[in-house]
């Protein structure tokens, strides 16, 4: 029998850990985008997310509770916790201004015409 995708991201992804706060619906809707990404996956829609967890048994105690002994593990857990932990960083000013006469923003496949000299950050 074929498992379905939501069957095979809970075997993948989510483990029962009694000593494990929990997990509510929002990371784990979160961390099943992140493993989609991870396969290259079009990810189903929330309502039919929440109704196959319902069917693999997990669901929160109340409305906005926690999914109480379960933890996130493998890749796309590794996946989710960075990308939601780690924003994307700022470019460093004279990075982000760029323009015509700032070489150091060449598209790629063109060099810089000149070597203006060592670029560095600005002081944080």
């Amino acid at each position: 029998m074929l498992k379905s995708p939501l069957q095979e991201f809970v075997n993948d992804c989510i483990v029962r850990n009694q000593d494990a706060d929990g997990l509510t619906l929002e990371e784990l809707y979160g961390l099943y985008l992140s493993w989609c990404a991870l396969r290259g996956a079009t990810p189903a829609p929330t309502r039919t997310f929440r109704a196959g967890l319902r069917k693999a048994n997990i669901q929160p105690e109340h409305r906005g509770g926690l999914c109480k002994g379960l933890a996130m593990t493998g890749p796309a857990a590794c996946d989710y916790i960075v990308h939601r932990e780690l924003p994307l960083a700022p470019l460093p000013h004279e990075v982000q201004k760029g323009g015509a006469d700032d070489d150091r923003t060449a598209p790629v496949g063109r060099e810089p015409a000149a070597e203006k000299g060592p670029v560095s950050a600005p002081a944080a």
